[in-house]
């Protein structure tokens, strides 16, 4: 595939930002969150119509400057635990532009994972955090005249709630909807878990960087509504009677992705030295606005999410679906009112510190660990910059060696019955996943992209 860049540039709110919005407090979560930027990519089928794409071009950049007007703390840069807005160098988000040597119908009818590095502008910052601009975004357009805008967002203080709500806010101003328009609020993140001192270059996702020496595979995977719902029948029990649809994709990929590391011959060769207790832990992104009481709006800038631990013995060789699902259930529900309660009291800081202890702890006796994040139901579907819907959301870009391993994204497919999963393996246990029979006769490998 041929992508020529044609322009970057720095795009800025529309006007100097007053000092009500010039510097912005980070909270204990943001700073326990990575460097590295979140990517997803949208695809536009335009109708064919190439002239028309050219001209979205000029509405998405205005309607990019007036979002960052509504979002003023993800225009800034970061200075030690604050985010700065301060002068005109301070703010601002790339902008790129780009045009594809193919058709999208050609790319979506076989699409090569590899390939969507091309269509995104930025995957960690190029220098030291305190340069890096929180929001980059790259504007391919196909010789057909579709449309695929890649976007990067960083991850210290923008999480998957707060990139939809950016998201959703910057099409509704580009497709002419004021009455869906929202600003961001920066308000309880910093308030509700203050910075302190914590373990010295720490953050949640520490545990799924790559090893040296090692590299990591990307696939995408597709669960159809037939294949969910024979899902929740095997998962069920008098115990958890009504799994959800993301828990039981969840432990489905879970069980086989166990399997899998456990018949690599890497872990062969080492299991003289390992401790046959040891087991597998699974942990999943949870939302805490959502369960604050009274809740959070969607629209609270920073990452407010806490990931809980599900734990397996490696004792349990038979592994059943519906066990699972109670692991995984157990653990989830443990992000209750009494552990909001604590985390937003007075020995918040400690309750933190506890957990964070707790996930070291069973990191350090798992013979694998998992990292799960949904993106269901968030509203990415909806992004319409007023050429209709997307007709395919990527999430996902290789970049030869990924930075991420044991990390799984579920999305909703594009008719919203079904269940994307974009999960990186090493390789051996990739090639394991994905050639799995047992596997495959629920997920379909990188299925064609139709364009309605």
């Amino acid at each position: 595939m041929e992508l020529e860049i044609i322009s970057r540039e720095i795009i800025k709110p529309p006007m100097p930002l007053n000092n009500d919005f010039k510097t912005f407090k980070v909270s204990m979560l943001d700073i326990l969150s990575p460097d590295s930027y979140t990517p997803i990519t949208f695809f536009y089928s335009m109708n064919n119509n190439q002239q028309h794409s050219h001209n979205a071009t000029s509405r998405l950049k205005l309607s990019l400057s007036q979002a960052l007007a509504r979002f003023p703390m993800v225009a800034g840069k970061f200075k030690g635990d604050s985010i700065h807005c301060s002068n005109e160098e301070d703010v601002g988000a790339l902008f790129v532009e780009a045009e594809v040597k193919m058709s999208m119908a050609e790319f979506l009818k076989a699409p090569n994972l590899q390939l969507l590095a091309n269509f995104l502008p930025l995957f960690i910052p190029n220098g030291p955090l305190e340069k890096a601009v929180q929001i980059a975004v790259q504007v391919n357009v196909f010789e057909c005249g579709g449309i695929a805008i890649g976007a990067s967002f960083l991850h210290k203080i923008i999480d998957g709630t707060t990139m939809s709500a950016f998201l959703r806010s910057w099409a509704a101003s580009c497709e002419g909807k004021m009455g869906k328009l929202v600003c961001g609020n920066f308000n309880w993140g910093s308030s509700l878990f203050p910075t302190r001192e914590i373990w010295d270059g720490y953050n949640l996702f520490s545990p799924f960087s790559v090893k040296q020496g090692k590299s990591s595979t990307a696939r995408r995977f597709v669960f159809d509504a037939m294949a969910i719902a024979n899902l929740k029948g095997r998962a069920k029990s008098t115990s958890v009677p009504n799994p959800t649809s993301v828990e039981v994709v969840t432990c489905f990929i879970w069980k086989y992705a166990i399997k899998a590391s456990r018949s690599c011959t890497s872990t062969a060769d080492k299991k003289e030295f390992v401790d046959p207790k040891w087991g597998s832990t699974l942990v999943h992104a949870i939302n805490l606005r959502r369960r604050m009481q009274p809740p959070l709006s969607k629209n609270e800038v920073g990452n407010i999410f806490w990931m809980n631990p599900a734990y397996y013995e490696a004792s349990n060789t038979d592994m059943k679906l519906a066990d699972l699902e109670n692991t995984l259930r157990q653990s989830l529900s443990k992000i209750n009112n009494d552990f909001m309660q604590k985390v937003t009291g007075d020995d918040g800081f400690e309750t933190f510190l506890n957990s964070l202890q707790q996930l070291r702890e069973l990191y350090a006796k798992s013979w694998e660990t998992f990292l799960f994040t949904s993106w269901r139901n968030m509203g990415f579907n909806e992004v319409n910059f007023g050429w209709g819907k997307p007709a395919w959301i990527a999430c996902g870009g290789s970049i030869g060696e990924s930075i991420v391993r044991n990390g799984i994204v579920l999305m909703d497919t594009a008719t919203c019955d079904g269940i994307e999963a974009w999960i990186v393996l090493d390789d051996e246990t990739m090639n394991l996943l994905e050639n799995d029979s047992e596997f495959l006769e629920f997920a379909s490998l990188n299925p064609s992209v139709k364009l309605a």
